[in-house]
């Protein structure tokens, strides 16, 4: 990786993108996504008043979850969706949360660090919220196999979303674009430089290089979202999901 870049700052990774006011509108959240981050709320055992989405967005994991919970998001078009459905929410930075200390038994953000230009900021303040031993549950876009194939096929990247993030995840290095891609490990080593611990991984879709092109019953056998939990269970193949999710525990003292 980029000899720039340190475990508390992501410097050294090329800004790919902008905010996009209006791109989640329609609220088009994966089912199977949504359904997974509900998962792990629902294992540690969240308290239904002391969670707090951070880019809450419109809502969506919020409503999934039927928690009353909190959520804060800097689009006002996808905050005004968010109070439609009876949601509280709130127009806020996740570097800088209008909230208390200690305020929070959990966080989520499902799809929100690849967007953050300074990622150390955003975690030093969810630290603060948290209650001590809380958890912050986190999702983002990671390197596929079919991506990896693909790059190496073409010589030239392929991203989740080129003109929005900030920076893309995988699990090993992408020779030749090593610049605009994030190591996951180094994703943890940050949070760790927050004070933070990683306790569980998982992982979400599992799509491959299209060699069974031919044979679409097969490709189709092969990424169907049933067969999601097998390939989540292969010590190789499950390093190299669509959407890794993470799930951190703040040190208790």
């Amino acid at each position: 990786m980029s000899e720039q870049r340190s475990a508390t700052s992501d410097k050294g990774i090329n800004p790919l993108g902008h905010a996009s006011p209006g791109r989640y509108a329609e609220g088009a959240w994966p089912k199977a996504l949504l359904e997974r981050m509900a998962y792990w709320v629902s294992e540690i055992g969240t308290k239904n008043s002391h969670i707090l989405d951070v880019g809450c967005g419109e809502g969506a994991l919020l409503n999934r979850l039927g928690l009353s919970g909190f959520g804060v998001d800097l689009n006002p078009s996808r905050l005004a969706l968010a109070r439609e459905r009876g949601l509280s929410v709130m127009h806020g930075d996740g570097t800088k949360l209008p909230f208390r200390d200690n305020q929070f038994a959990s966080v989520v953000s499902m799809e929100v660090l690849e967007h953050v230009p300074e990622m150390a900021g955003m975690m030093r303040e969810v630290y603060r919220v948290l209650e001590p031993g809380g958890h912050w549950i986190v999702s983002v876009p990671s390197v596929t196999l079919r991506s990896r194939y693909e790059m190496w096929r073409e010589k030239r990247p392929y991203y989740c979303d080129g003109e929005e993030h900030y920076r893309e995840f995988s699990e090993s290095d992408v020779k030749g674009f090593e610049h605009r891609f994030m190591r996951v490990s180094d994703f943890i080593s940050m949070f760790e430089s927050c004070g933070f611990t990683v306790t569980n991984r998982d992982g979400v879709r599992y799509v491959f290089p299209q060699w069974f092109s031919r044979f679409p019953m097969l490709q189709g056998w092969l990424e169907s979202p049933k067969r999601d939990r097998l390939w989540a269970e292969l010590p190789w193949v499950r390093r190299f999901p669509y959407w890794t999710i993470l799930v951190f525990r703040r040190e208790a003292s």
